[in-house]
């Protein structure tokens, strides 16, 4: 075999290696986290710390409804008690029962909404644990196949290294230190096929010169990009 193949074949094991680290690199990436998933765990969490907040205020409400229930009983009691021959003294408790009353109200409207408010917000931090739920049980799965997908990838990342070794080996190392040389300069592409007397890696017509050196199995290089050359 040319020399030029076996280093179009030494390129070949190179190229594989690199996209099969790249794709191994992003399979690690992907398994480092789950951004998805944490967002959703910490929007469950500051639902869980406003339904709590909220219902702390809701405890709050019930108990200062409770207190004014407890306030104006007393006068309530006097106030149908035994006050009737003190009109005056009436008059007083009365406005001061009513107005206890109205506070009453309103402090149980606040608490009827603050129940409300308990309500939705406990059915929001069930969806969302609903959601955080599903989104941990999906990238449990996911994670089972990257996990499968990097074992595969390593495994074949090893062989391919292993037979990259072994090829390299059966070519002259001169002719290997040229190719890495020209495979620095050139992106990892340093050989280039010829088709129809040209240079597959800059499309620049070769002199007959070359392709008969070529063809003869010289180790030849493009007189335009200096890519290693192969007669398929």
């Amino acid at each position: 075999m040319n020399p030029g193949k076996r280093l179009s074949d030494l390129q070949e094991l190179d190229l594989e290696i690199e996209r099969k680290t790249a794709a191994l690199e992003q399979v690690e990436k992907d398994l480092s986290g789950n951004e998805t998933l944490e967002r959703a765990r910490e929007e469950l969490e500051a639902r869980k710390n406003q339904f709590a907040e909220v219902e702390k205020e809701q405890r709050a409400s019930e108990r200062a409804t409770d207190d004014l229930v407890a306030k104006a009983e007393p006068h309530r009691k006097r106030l149908y008690g035994d006050l009737r021959d003190k009109p005056k003294e009436v008059a007083a408790l009365k406005e001061r029962v009513e107005q206890l009353d109205r506070q009453i109200r309103t402090q149980e409207d606040t608490t009827l909404e603050l129940m409300a408010r308990v309500e939705a917000l406990q059915e929001d931090v069930a969806a969302q644990a609903a959601m955080v739920e599903a989104l941990e049980q999906e990238w449990e799965r996911k994670c089972r196949e990257l996990s499968a997908e990097k074992s595969r990838l390593q495994a074949e990342i090893g062989l391919a290294r292993t037979a990259r070794d072994g090829t390299a080996a059966s070519i002259d190392p001169a002719q290997v230190e040229l190719y890495e040389t020209v495979r620095t300069s050139k992106q990892g592409l340093a050989v280039a096929r010829i088709e129809q007397g040209r240079c597959q890696g800059c499309r620049i017509s070769l002199s007959n010169a070359v392709i008969n050196h070529a063809r003869a199995g010289d180790l030849v290089q493009c007189d335009s990009c200096g890519r290693i050359l192969y007669l398929a």
